[in-house]
């Protein structure tokens, strides 16, 4: 079949597929796919395919019809037709409908799926507009008013840290949450609770290609101590499914029970925070590297050093920053066997929470090329997956395309790998520093945590850039021995980096001072 031949298949299916049931997460997820078979066929660029897809989709429901030509396109103009939707319904939608839409969204962007440049405000003149308007109407339709502090009540030396999503030491965003609220206790003699609020979405409420879920760990609900090193840290969670009036003013109760001097959200779009804000003095610090969303007066910096554009909200509240990292620290030496690795083998590795996402069809055919010329070479995935393997069974290098699902001992796995291998992709400052700490060189593309943690020594960019880089690590064996220097070196360039611990406390001073002026 030549291409032409085969990019009308691919539309043909897609369009079925949009055309069929779409009404279980079964058949929304086998719309996904399609979509995705479409986006790497090329046919987001293919102006009479797009203009064919329109045409046959154009009953269809909006929200499903524009998020699923956005999932092949990139367009953010798509997203801005589902946002104007949403505008004109928001006071009677389900919240837990636009919730899921919302988080729907905001996944896409931070997978790097959407074209930026299509819509380059996006965030901050579209997004966070939104994002305002739909937290006013959940404090109006669920009648939310939390107490505010009283002014001139002297301080407590309390703060609350508020998380949509915490799951366990072993996840990176809540290890680094454990970090930080253990280096408030113990660095700046704080007292912590923690709030596991669960706002993102854990169902399908919408018919939003492609549809998002995020893990709820049903173990943690209630009041509970996690104890992080040899420090203790006070958890209070709610694994109650949905945005309801019960579980929000459980927190807000919570919150005036415990009366912090402030509030730190921990991540972007924390609900419950940002809910706070009119309440308690709020500090945001982000977990990734992309355009925090936030309606804290202070958003502290990933690393970059760089201030959002313009001068807007989120240009104003931004400060520069760079918090500690959160290693893994595994006991005792390990061996390839413990991973079904051979000693003779060039290991790359490829470490990540997404990779079924993350690594795509674009990214598996740029590992093949790299095997194709690394004849001795080996790639290793680290991570819980569901989907890749399979994807990796097709390939004529599925032998040697191996994954490992989640690896316990990621600290000790490292050190035994050879060259680090990053997808295009936002996330993953947590492995790429434990990476650098171990001595293994990072291959990865300009843009997002990785690329932000490694700096420009480790960065590509274009894919035969990486496929050359890759190869030549592979065959020079004293470039990969000056590599693996440089790696050490420049994890001591990140750690002296991190902010001076005594920097955390002024702009929490200030935060407060900048409520009181609010106030």
């Amino acid at each position: 079949m030549d291409e032409s031949s085969s990019r009308a298949a691919i539309l043909s299916e897609l369009i079925a597929r949009l055309r069929g049931p779409a009404g279980t997460g079964e058949a929304l997820k086998d719309i996904s796919a399609a979509c995705e078979s479409a986006r790497a066929a090329g046919l987001g660029s293919d102006v009479e395919a797009m203009a064919a897809l329109d045409r046959a989709t154009a009953d269809l429901d909006p929200i499903l019809r524009e998020s699923a030509l956005a999932c092949v396109s990139g367009d953010l103009r798509r997203y801005s037709r589902i946002l104007d939707m949403l505008d004109n319904v928001l006071d009677l939608a389900p919240l837990d409908g636009i919730n899921q839409i919302y988080w729907s969204m905001q996944r896409q962007l931070f997978l790097m799926r959407m074209d930026m440049g299509s819509v380059p405000d996006f965030i901050s003149e579209r997004v966070l507009p939104f994002y305002e308007r739909f937290l006013t109407q959940i404090s109006l339709r669920l009648g939310l008013a939390p107490a505010a502090r009283p002014a001139g009540k002297p301080a407590t030396g309390r703060v609350v840290m508020v998380t949509n999503q915490f799951l366990s030491d072993q996840h990176p965003p809540s290890r680094s949450l454990l970090a930080q609220a253990v280096r408030l206790q113990r660095d700046l003699d704080r007292t912590v609770l923690v709030l596991n609020t669960n706002m993102m979405p854990d169902r399908y409420y919408s018919p939003f290609i492609p549809p998002f879920a995020a893990a709820v760990e049903e173990s943690l609900s209630g009041d509970q101590t996690i104890r992080f090193g040899n420090e203790t840290v006070r958890l209070l969670s709610s694994a109650a499914p949905g945005i309801t009036a019960e579980k929000l003013n459980g927190f807000f109760s919570a919150v005036e029970e415990f009366d912090p001097d402030l509030v730190i959200a921990f991540g972007g779009s924390v609900i419950v925070a940002d809910l706070l804000a009119s309440a308690r003095p709020l500090l945001c610090i982000p977990t990734t590297s992309g355009q925090t969303i936030s309606l804290a007066d202070i958003v502290l910096d990933y690393g970059g050093r760089t201030a959002p554009p313009g001068d807007g909200r989120l240009a104003r509240s931004w400060r520069p920053f760079r918090r500690g990292m959160a290693l893994r620290e595994d006991d005792g030496a390990a061996t390839r066997a413990e991973f079904g690795a051979p000693d003779g083998a060039f290991l790359f590795v490829v470490v990540g929470n997404r990779l079924d996402v993350e690594v795509d069809a674009a990214f598996v055919a740029l590992l093949e090329r790299v095997l194709d010329a690394v004849p001795h070479g080996e790639v290793l995935f680290a991570g819980t997956v569901d989907a890749l393997p399979r994807r990796l069974a097709a390939s004529r290098h599925a032998a040697r395309l191996r994954c490992l699902g989640h690896v316990e001992r990621i600290g000790a796995l490292l050190p035994l790998c050879d060259v680090f291998l990053n997808p295009r992709r936002i996330g993953g400052g947590g492995s790429a520093a434990q990476a650098l700490a171990s001595g293994l060189p990072i291959l990865a593309f300009d843009g997002g945590d990785v690329a932000s943690i490694a700096g420009p020594g480790f960065l590509v960019g274009d894919g035969n850039a990486f496929f050359e880089r890759a190869v030549a690590l592979a065959a020079d064996p004293p470039l990969l021995s000056r590599s693996r220097e440089d790696s050490r070196r420049r994890f001591a360039v990140v750690r002296q980096a991190e902010s001076d611990p005594n920097q955390l406390p002024v702009y929490m001073d200030e935060v407060i001072d900048l409520y009181r002026m609010r106030n």
